[in-house]
């Protein structure tokens, strides 16, 4: 017996859709057995799914339909333990799509199979081909990752088995075809419907190839197995989170995590490469970990236009993060002296300095200066409105 219980590949969202499905099949169970054992008779004849022979509506039906409490555990372990991260993923509504359309290309594949080795179709309840299904994206989409597998043959040979995804899925496909060709031969009906399982599986897989959905890398398999068992990403090695922020690059906390960590090995470039990986998005996600960059760890503002830092300044300014706010304004006239949105950093500037520290000093070089470089600007009359309520009191004139 192998069974898995866990995989290190932590999804990042939630797993709604699959604790509703789970959810699903545990009550439609509870209804339609004789006190939990065993499925009812006339459930089975009136809503099992045979391909060609059923109702459309039963493949629907039987999907949630089990025989008893091992072939309910059975599906929902596996369900429970492959089904997050594909779900994460792929996203819910593509996650339902292939759960479906995995689980009738199962059943068609075994409704083939079993005309070839009986001469019918067969009657099949579960969810086992859509399980499956799943199963065979997650083999697909994290081939690397790390499953967690208890095995189980006699009564002393027993343990715990870590290894990796493709090998230990590979290996339950293979069983399946092991063990439908041997009992399709002997014409044996009912029981597991082995091809089911394969089709599903395969046709999972297929499916996430033809979306193009994106693949793990192995380093980043190992990455999340290391995450999975440190939950502190500030915890981790600074190059599993290099590599984990590649692939989420624009995650506040994953990159507040990895600055955190760089700053302790004295790798400015990883955080550089980090910044400039997450970009401009970063801005209206967490502005003060953008301003935190730009301005105490001298960051390259490169990465922003600056129609970016006026926008970072601004909210920084709102936020009541006045000091950073006006670093970044300052840092913006300096380097771009004459572009369009020098006038309102500097005008900006000295509004922050006034209202926020009373600093009429500062408010004041900002204003002469922007009447210096921009005598015909569009912020000239705002910025003479400011100057006299600065110097109501002093009885100066406005500048310009």
């Amino acid at each position: 017996m192998l069974l898995p219980y866990r995989v290190k590949n932590p999804p990042k969202r939630f797993p709604v859709a699959t604790i509703c499905i789970i959810a699903i099949n545990i009550l439609v169970y509870i209804f339609t057995t004789n006190s939990l054992i065993e499925i009812r008779e006339e459930v089975v004849t009136s809503y099992a799914f045979a391909f060609g022979a059923s109702p459309a509506v039963n493949f629907i039906c039987a999907c949630f339909l089990h025989a008893d409490p091992f072939h309910l555990i059975g599906n929902m372990l596996f369900l429970w333990v492959f089904g997050p991260p594909v779900e994460d993923r792929l996203g819910i509504p593509k996650y339902i799509l292939l759960y479906f359309a995995t689980g009738l290309f199962g059943d068609i594949l075994q409704a083939m199979l079993d005309t070839a080795f009986i001469g019918h179709t067969g009657l099949g309840i579960g969810a086992s081909g859509c399980i499956m299904g799943v199963v065979g994206a997650y083999w697909y989409l994290f081939s690397w990752s790390t499953v967690c597998v208890f095995y189980w043959f006699g009564w002393i040979w027993h343990g715990v088995w870590e290894v990796q995804a493709i090998w230990i899925i590979g290996l339950y496909i293979l069983m399946d075809v092991g063990e439908g060709l041997l009992f399709g031969s002997m014409g044996v009906e009912g029981g597991v419907a082995n091809f089911a399982h394969v089709g599903g599986g395969a046709a999972g897989a297929i499916l996430c190839l033809i979306m193009r959905i994106k693949r793990d890398s192995s380093e980043l398999s190992d990455a999340k197995a290391i995450h999975s068992e440190m939950k502190d990403l500030s915890m981790l090695p600074l190059h599993a989170l290099e590599t984990m922020s590649k692939e989420d690059n624009c995650n506040p906390e994953m990159i507040r995590a990895l600055i955190k960590v760089a700053l302790r090995n004295g790798q400015q470039s990883a955080i550089d490469a980090a910044m400039t990986g997450a970009g401009v998005a970063l801005i209206d996600k967490d502005p003060a970990l953008v301003g935190y960059y730009l301005t105490d760890l001298r960051g390259g503002a490169d990465i922003y236009k600056p129609v970016h830092l006026l926008h970072l300044a601004g909210t920084l300014d709102q936020s009541g993060d006045h000091t950073r706010a006006i670093q970044i304004y300052n840092h913006l006239f300096k380097k771009y002296p004459t572009g369009p949105d020098a006038e309102a950093a500097l005008y900006r500037a000295a509004v922050c300095y006034w209202s926020s520290f009373n600093d009429k000093k500062n408010a004041q070089v900002c204003l002469n200066e922007m009447a210096k470089r921009f005598p015909n600007g569009s912020m000239l009359q705002f910025g003479r409105k400011l100057w006299n309520q600065i110097l109501s009191q002093s009885g100066k004139t406005s500048p310009g």
